[in-house]
């Protein structure tokens, strides 16, 4: 199991395992609690948190002070600490998946006798604006996905005459490479956009 898929395994000892969780009291936890156990185990600061969604330091902290994280967000820096976050019909035992969406078009292609489908996928990261400025470099862009098998895969879109999007299937260790090297925001913008 490389370091990538051992990072997703976390979540579930922290929910589950009292020994790192203490509610503030009564029956419920709240996110501040469940991020604060999580930012602790995972080594990261809370500013360090913030800038993996997108928010300054002092919005983050009263997102939480106040109850007002959005699902999304919670969800999104999850993804971005390498937590994996499961939800699981109790009389069935089974997981339900929730997808997160891509920023790019949707692929569907069949590589080695497997059909790859974006729409049906999360997005995990991508390299669109990776200079700063252009959404493509140099007409080509990867969105990076993981499907509901547990296979990574990257969508490759062109804005190149002639040239055709595509599904490039990968492993978890270059996956795992992919995200460190460009993060888990997937909405990104140019440097310069206020946005």
């Amino acid at each position: 199991m490389s370091d990538f898929e051992k990072i997703l395994d976390i979540l579930p000892d922290l929910v589950y395992n009292n020994n790192n969780i203490v509610p503030s009291g009564g029956d419920t936890m709240t996110a501040k609690e469940i991020l604060e156990a999580v930012l602790r185990d995972t080594g990261t600061s809370k500013s360090a948190a913030a800038a993996k969604i997108g928010l300054l330091p002092q919005a983050f902290s009263s997102r939480l002070r106040m109850k007002t994280l959005r699902a999304d967000d919670f969800l999104e820096l999850m993804e971005a600490l390498g937590v994996e976050v499961t939800y699981t019909i109790k009389e069935t035992g089974e997981a339900i998946r929730i997808r997160i969406p891509g920023a790019g078009r949707k692929v569907r292609k069949m590589v080695n006798g497997i059909i790859y489908d974006t729409s049906a996928s999360s997005a995990l990261s991508n390299n669109f604006y990776s200079d700063g400025l252009n959404e493509y470099t140099d007409g080509m862009a990867r969105e990076l996905y993981k499907d509901s098998e547990n296979r990574f895969f990257f969508a490759e879109y062109s804005t190149l005459d002639g040239v055709k999007d595509r599904i490039i299937p990968i492993t978890a260790n270059d996956a795992a490479e992919f995200i460190k090297k460009y993060g888990t925001v997937i909405d990104k913008k140019p440097a310069d956009s206020d946005g």
